[in-house]
This record gives C-alpha cells, sequence and structure tokens, in this order.
C-alpha cells in the first residue's frame, strides 16, 4: 500500500508530541541542563562589570520592595516601578543612575522569561518626567595629573596595604585601566620583559567577543613611582603565585583569597586623595584612565598610540577629557576685544 494510501486508510500521521510528551520548553530545557556550554555563553553574553552592577541595583529595588509592604518584585507591576522611581528620584538619585536600575530590572525579567515593565505607559511617562525634571549634564570626574598622583604615592604608608595601592594606583594610571579591568587581573594576566610589564586584559566593556587585549607599562623614569617596579615589588612581597592580583587586606595584614571590587578602586584613590589634601570629591577610580588620556596628550602621545593602551574604539571618547582640559587654552571669549 503506498503511503497516501495509508494515510487514508489510517487518518492522519500521529503528531510527533503526544499530549503526554513534553511540551517544547522541557525539551529546552533538558537540553540546557546537557549544554552547560550554553548557560556559560548566555552569561557572558555581558561584560562582568556590566553584570555586577546590575545585580547590586536588581539587590536595590528587591530590598526597596520588601521595605514597603512586601511588594513583588518579580514579576513587578507597573505602579509598583514607577512609585520606585519617583521615591528613588525624591532621594536624589540621578537619572543615568535609575536607568541602569531600569535595565537591571528588565534583565532580571527577560531572564525569568516575564513581560519587561519598562514599556508600560505608566513606567515610560513616570521615566519621562523624571528625566525631564532632573535631566543634567553627565557628571564626569576629574582626571589625576601625574604631579597628584606622585603625592597619593608618597602619603601611602609601608607594608602589604601601601604596596598593593601603590602598585594598584600607579599600573591603573600608567595602563589607562577601568575599575573592573584592574581588579579582574590574574597573575597569569602579568608578563615581565625587559621592557617593562606586558598586561593581558581578557575581556573589557569594549571587547565583548573575548578577543583580548595587551597594554605595554613601560619603566618609568623615577623608581619611587615606577609603575613596573610597583607591581613587581608587590607580587614579591605578597608572595601572590596565582589568582586575582589586587585583593581585600584586613587589619592584621592578611591578604583575602578574592578580588577587589570596583567599588573598593574608587575607595583606594579617595581615601589616598584625602591623605595627600586633594579635592576628594572630584575624583573616583575613573580619573586614573582620565588622568592617563590627558597626560599621556600633553607628553606628546598621538591620540591613537593613546587608544591603543585604553582600548577606546571612539576619537571622541578618548579625545573628551583632552578637550575639557584645552578649553581655557585658547578660548574664544578672549578674542573678542572687550
Amino acid at each position: 500500500m503506498l503511503a497516501y494510501e495509508k494515510q487514508r486508510a489510517f487518518g492522519r500521521p500521529r503528531a510527533t508530541f503526544s499530549p503526554r510528551s513534553p511540551g517544547r520548553g522541557a525539551q529546552w530545557s533538558r537540553v540546557d541542563r546537557k549544554v552547560p556550554a550554553l548557560r556559560g555563553a548566555l552569561k557572558k553574553s555581558k561584560a562582568e562589570g556590566t553584570l555586577e552592577r546590575y545585580r547590586e541595583h536588581w539587590s536595590a529595588f528587591a530590598a526597596w520592595c520588601a521595605a514597603h509592604g512586601g511588594l513583588c518584585a518579580l514579576p513587578v507591576e507597573p505602579k509598583t516601578l514607577a512609585m520606585y522611581l519617583a521615591a528613588r528620584a525624591d532621594e536624589g538619585i540621578r537619572p543615568s543612575t535609575l536607568g541602569v536600575s531600569l535595565s537591571a530590572i528588565a534583565d532580571m525579567h527577560r531572564r525569568h522569561k516575564l513581560q519587561v515593565p519598562n514599556s508600560d505607559p505608566l513606567v515610560a511617562e513616570t521615566w519621562d518626567g523624571i528625566r525631564r525634571q532632573l535631566g543634567r549634564a553627565r557628571n564626569k570626574k576629574a582626571p589625576l595629573s601625574a604631579p597628584e598622583l606622585r603625592r597619593m604615592i608618597d602619603g601611602l604608608p609601608t607594608g602589604l596595604t601601601g604596596q598593593r595601592d601603590r602598585a594598584l594606583l600607579l599600573l591603573g594610571f600608567a595602563g589607562g585601566f577601568r575599575r573592573a579591568e584592574l581588579v579582574a587581573l590574574q597573575c597569569s594576566s602579568l608578563k615581565f620583559v625587559s621592557e617593562g610589564l606586558e598586561v593581558f586584559i581578557e575581556r573589557s566593556k569594549t571587547d565583548q567577543e573575548q578577543q583580548g587585549h595587551l597594554k605595554m607599562i613601560a619603566y618609568g623614569s623615577d623608581p619611587a613611582t615606577c609603575p613596573v617596579r610597583a607591581v613587581k615589588d608587590w607580587i614579591e612581597l605578597s608572595g601572590l603565585v596565582a589568582g586575582p592580583v589586587f585583593r581585600p587586606i584586613n587589619r592584621y595584614e592578611r591578604i583575602g583569597g578574592k578580588a577587589l571590587t570596583a567599588h573598593a578602586v574608587a575607595t583606594i584613590v579617595k581615601r589616598t586623595a584625602a591623605a595627600a589634601g586633594l579635592s576628594v570629591p572630584e575624583l573616583s577610580g575613573h580619573s586614573l584612565r582620565a588622568g592617563f588620556v590627558t597626560q599621556a596628550y600633553e607628553g606628546g602621545a598621538d591620540i591613537s598610540s593613546i587608544m591603543d593602551q585604553t582600548g577606546h574604539t571612539e576619537v571622541a571618547t578618548a579625545f573628551e577629557y583632552v578637550r575639557r582640559k584645552d578649553k581655557w587654552k585658547k578660548p574664544a571669549s578672549a578674542k573678542l576685544g572687550l
């Protein structure tokens, strides 16, 4: 009997999935369990620094919901999210920070295959109102200059903590590092060569495909502020041979096993700057990176070599701090004859 005659005689072929068979969701669940690499790929779809910020903002949102009558955070009602945005704006939180919170909340809902609340009209209108009312120019942190960094280094104490901070500050400045890149450094990322130090960055904000980026750190002319010698001294003094390069140190001068957080880098910068008598509110962990761009350009480095070090992909972004400092060199208002 031909195939089409069998179908006529016995009816349509049975569906591949019977009513008792698991649906596609269950199938994907089984595949997901059998292919751990899939979960790893999903986890790495965003930079680790971004994921860390998302976790912090989600935790803050969940805690706020719990503190306000046990409101449901996942899935969140649009009214609850609108209330949260309004309350945080009233506390003085900037729109740029609230924008990260919105992204973190949306990301959590997507991960749980829930409807993203951000596009709800109530949420969208509340968000638009906050941005119109509180919108402001981005508050760029001031770049550190080389003389300021020397003052900070001179004021550091002796011992493990002082040596760690010296290495972190000098390396962060000389390499134009982002905070997340600094704390992600492993001992295996460092290679001391005759010319100085090679630092391999496995993943960064602008390197989502993890091709890697190599930073070249040259020897400094002054041993007291040489980044290569500072890192070498820290490695030798700490006895580290593997794992994170920069780690917490307790009051008993015992080194922890985990890496410092990105927030800890900002704390170290502010603490050291305060001890040196510098204006702390204008400085942050990003001041090391911004300072590198400004100081290198003033020292005669071309913008392409600066971008090669920092990993910037846009000239306008890399040049931003240089333009800010150059504005008072030749202001147009000085040519008005007034």
